[in-house]
């Protein structure tokens, strides 16, 4: 018998819905810590960014409320709420939820800048 046994998945994912961005596990770990997020948008490389901030730097005059998201961590996922998010970034990326549901990409976790890529151009079926 020539067996290969597969591992459990260490890729992070992130699925946008229209409503929601929803982090799997591996990439929701990130966020265990962040009392808010912001989301952004990185045209050069067609990126969607989610910083995780604590509540010192989340109470840094530089950010609005309107800048700050909310992050809910449960055992299994991340999401952060919000069609207006998901609006935004369809000013950038082309999304249609009249096709498809949800949208799902790769990403991976920028340590030194407390953020998460995900790459657009990497879609996930």
């Amino acid at each position: 018998m020539n067996i290969k046994w597969f591992p459990k998945t260490t890729q992070g994912t992130v699925s946008i819905y229209e409503t929601n961005i929803t982090l799997n596990k591996v990439a929701s770990a990130y966020f265990k810590e962040a009392y808010r997020t912001l989301v952004g948008y990185d045209k050069d490389n067609d990126l969607l960014l989610i910083k995780a901030l604590d509540k010192e730097e989340a109470s840094l005059p530089k950010y609005s409320k309107n800048d700050l998201h909310q992050i809910s961590i449960k055992p299994s996922y991340g999401r952060i709420n919000g069609k207006g998010i998901v609006l935004n970034l369809m000013e950038f990326h082309p999304l249609d939820f009249s096709k498809k549901s949800l949208y799902k990409f790769k990403c991976d976790w920028e340590a030194s800048q407390k953020m998460l890529k995900v790459y657009l151009q990497r879609e996930v079926s």
